[in-house]
């Protein structure tokens, strides 16, 4: 179960009036010994349940069946009415990437990603983007594993060895989980146990710089009872060198760790009960010292993670499989801590999460419909190093200056939703009409009423702002939002699709409420935030043939009220005075997307090898911003989008030989020109950076195999092929430190 970590001194609230409140730690422990409790008998019946399962009659596991028609679109992607973009589990077996964030860049989704743990990694679609400090309330992409919300934002936490597949969701499919994600929901989806009895892999692998990682991955079934275990650990013990063989100091990570698991019970053949969890721990990811957003200079750290997940879930289906359903208890932490040797106490975050979520769907051939609810609540506490006027050495702070502040509660965020989807299939499934409706409200609360000091930030003052009495301390928000879309299929292999999607997200309790004095978020929150509003269109098609893909998509996406980390412009449009969460009037946000693969020895007539070229494109044909149309000096003036390059573009080949079981990867990821930071707006010049390409190759081999079930692979990955010198993260030396040059890992891989 989820442990809640004890603080290790009691920090007063930074408020002027500091009444006696319950502590929330204490009900927090009451709550976990009630949940622990409740949760017992269920973990112990799981347990029994292979004994059990082994005295019962062995009966096949039924498997939904996956339908592909001549053209080779499945039954999914005939009635979709957006862009589906997925990528496969043989994709993500021969790719060189570890983790989430390396394995979305080699298919061509910009992330600011970071070289090792210590950082949060920004992952960005058409211009939305997840929080950059690892809060998923903020964020405009949600990240799911499978099918629910992860409670994180940082997509380096995700390991990908017992991942399934990884798809992107839009349109109808995005309410079934939020409205605020416009772009897209990344959705990861897990490996379940069976139908095999019982399989897995055991690998170790060396590489550069000391690197050391090895794991274990079990599935299987026994009777009615299915399990899949995971376990992985790493370290990285030597500072790595950057392209042109300069040694980037204080880059190793002590430590990585996974663990992960997913136990089930499957009755009367449509119904099944199961508990999972995943567990990812960071010990020690090091980091050298850099300027900031903000122009000032980190010194060397090394920061700790812990992603926690535990979840109980139940899904069924009637006799005919017409009517299914699903419903899920979850529980969730999200934590890092960044230690600086000037510091006593870190820049911290601490999220902790409860959710629950159910659904009906009922499908037939000519109609399908889905309902269903969702709850999560988000309570974030954060810490401060010792920085800023009020921590710093000397500062204003009589009590906490000079050595930081600890971890204490800021804000809640709670978001409950309900939706109503469908598909009209008409004309045999050749013209689908899509459309639903979503449902949300949102409330936020401030924890630590006082801390923000408005009196003390200039933004706040030129607006009249002056006493914390001014503003509110609870915010609620609700709305309904709408989503229409159609598919067509005029000839066989060809799909014509178009969607409009309205999206709508509340601010978060942070971007309400954060005060930039006590929780090194670098910017205050501004209680008095608008919710904001997206009017999504895409229109596009695919051409699908059993040797190769094409799709083409063009979105425009415009933004009311999009809320931001901003430098606070004066109310007479003049310079700015630092930087705030603010809503912005207008946002723009258009492009094009090209997604084309062809196996060309198919083409060619040679079934005995793959041989498959590929490109995913983004191009970006606006991205520009304004804080106040029709407002003076820079409040009227427009501004490119930042942190969003120009074009990505992923291309490259991939190539399998079965008969001498050898395969590869051969990756090229473009990283088009960008602009850092949180928002440009400024007096000054735009500086960019980017537009660098960087190469990965990835090579597998059978060395020995014992029949179908045992067998030894070797696999190779060179990394950064051509010592690219590259950031995603600003200029070198100007911004930031270059990221590794070329690097190299092998792992012998032993199946079972």
């Amino acid at each position: 179960m989820l442990t809640r970590r004890p603080l290790a001194t009691a920090a007063p609230r930074p408020c002027a009036a500091q009444g006696a409140t319950p502590s929330r730690r204490a009900f927090q422990s009451v709550k976990e010994e009630y949940v622990m409790h409740c949760l017992r008998p269920v973990m112990a019946s799981l347990l029994l349940l292979p004994a059990v399962s082994l005295a019962e009659t062995d009966s096949p596991r039924v498997l939904p069946e996956v339908v592909v028609n001549p053209a080779g679109f499945t039954e999914q992607e005939r009635v979709t009415a957006t862009s589906a973009f997925t990528i496969a589990e043989e994709t993500i077996k021969r790719s060189s990437a570890q983790n989430l964030s390396e394995l979305l860049i080699e298919q061509g989704l910009p992330v600011e990603a970071t070289p090792t743990d210590h950082g949060e990694n920004t992952t960005l679609i058409r211009g939305f983007h997840t929080e950059h400090l690892m809060t998923e309330a903020n964020g405009k992409v949600l990240i799911l594993i499978d099918g629910r919300r992860s409670g994180v934002a940082n997509t380096r936490q995700i390991s990908l060895y017992n991942v399934e597949r990884v798809e992107v969701l839009r349109g109808p499919e995005m309410f079934k989980y939020s409205m605020g994600s416009s772009g897209g929901i990344i959705n990861v989806v897990t490996k379940r146990g069976g139908p095999e009895y019982f399989s897995g892999s055991a690998r170790i692998g060396f590489g550069s710089h000391d690197a050391y990682r090895a794991g274990v991955d079990l599935h299987g079934r026994a009777g009615q009872f299915d399990y899949t275990f995971g376990y992985e650990h790493g370290t990285v013990r030597r500072d790595y060198k950057d392209g042109r063989g300069n040694k980037v100091h204080n880059t190793r990570t002590d430590a990585t760790e996974r663990l992960n698991f997913n136990l089930g019970y499957t009755f009367n053949e449509r119904h099944r009960i199961g508990i999972d969890g995943y567990h990812y721990n960071v010990d020690k990811a090091h980091r050298p010292s850099y300027v900031d957003e903000e122009g000032e200079i980190r010194n060397n750290s090394y920061t700790d993670r812990k992603t926690q997940l535990i979840h109980l879930n139940y899904e069924g289906a009637n006799a005919d499989g017409s009517l299914s359903w699903k419903a899920s208890l979850g529980q969730g932490k999200d934590l890092y801590e960044t230690y600086e040797a000037a510091s006593r106490y870190p820049k911290g975050q601490e999220v902790d999460t409860d959710r629950a979520q159910g659904s009906l769907t009922y499908a037939s051939t000519l109609f399908d419909l889905t309902g269903g609810l969702d709850y999560i609540k988000y309570e974030v506490e954060n810490s401060s190093t010792a920085r800023g006027n009020f921590l710093r050495p000397g500062g204003l702070d009589p009590q906490w200056a000079g050595v930081g502040y600890p971890m204490h509660p800021t804000s809640t965020t709670t978001l409950w939703g309900a939706y109503l989807i469908g598909t009209l299939k008409l004309r045999d499934g050749t013209l689908n009409l899509s459309g639903g409706l979503r449902y949300e409200r949102a409330s936020a609360k401030d924890l630590s009423v006082g801390d923000e000091h408005y009196d003390r930030v200039p933004y706040f003052t030129s607006r009249g702002i002056t006493s914390r009495d001014q503003l509110p301390t609870r915010r609620n928000f609700e709305h309904v939002s709408p989503t229409v879309g159609v598919s067509w299929l005029p000839v066989d292999g060809l799909k014509l699709r178009a969607n409009y999607t309205q999206g709508w997200r509340a601010p978060s309790g942070r971007q309400l409420f954060a005060s930039s004095f006590y929780e090194d978020y670098g910017a205050p929150g501004d209680p008095r935030l608008k919710p904001e509003f997206t009017d999504a269109y895409e229109i596009g098609f695919d051409l699908a043939r059993t040797d190769w893909r094409l799709s083409g998509t063009y979105f425009y996406y415009e933004i009311k009220d999009n809320v931001y980390i901003y430098p606070g412009v004066r109310p007479d449009g003049g310079t700015p005075q630092g930087r705030v969460v603010m809503n912005v009037d207008r946002r723009i946000q258009e492009g094009v997307e090209i997604q084309v693969s062809a196996d060309v020895a198919g083409l060619l007539g040679y079934r005995s090898v793959e041989l498959r070229p590929y490109l995913n494109l983004t191009h970006m044909l606006r991205k520009k911003e304004v804080i106040d149309e029709g407002g003076p000096g820079l409040l009227g003036k427009w501004w490119p989008i930042a942190r969003m390059p120009d074009t990505t573009a992923s291309y490259g080949i991939r190539f399998s030989h079965p008969a001498s079981k050898f395969s590869g990867n051969l990756n090229f990821n473009f990283y088009g020109k960008q602009y850092g930071g949180r928002a440009n707006v400024g007096d000054g010049p735009l500086v960019g950076f980017g537009n660098f390409t960087v190469a990965n190759l990835s090579l597998r081999k059978r060395l020995w195999e014992a029949g179908e079930r045992s067998s030894v692979d070797l696999k190779v990955d060179i990394n950064n092929l051509f010592d690219e010198t590259y950031s995603y993260l600003g200029r070198i030396p100007q911004d930031a430190y270059a990221y590794p040059g070329r690097n190299f890992h092998a792992t012998l891989i032993y199946n079972f």
